[in-house]
């Protein structure tokens, strides 16, 4: 069976097969606005438990870069300007 990965590349982010050596695609196809919506909809749930609850409004992870630079990416649900619950 084949084993899929994803990874990103110049022009977008890609779904797919590798070669053998696992070092150029073997096929591939474009999923860049697939896989940023299926993030987004996977932390909502996981971190913000859902559209639904009110437990939190933003939440997100965050990894420390070699040179200590953080890299964060973060989720926020909010209220659309003029719009009043």
């Amino acid at each position: 069976m084949a084993e899929y990965h994803v990874g990103c590349g110049a022009f977008g982010i890609y779904a797919g097969t590798l070669n053998k050596n696992k070092t150029m695609w073997q096929n591939k196809t474009e999923v860049t606005d697939e896989a940023i919506n299926s993030v987004r909809d996977y932390m909502v749930q996981e971190l913000l438990g859902g559209l639904d609850c009110s437990k939190a409004t933003t939440s997100g992870y965050e990894w420390t870069m070699k040179d200590g630079r953080v890299v964060e990416l973060r989720v926020t649900v909010r209220e659309k300007e003029g719009i009043e619950k």
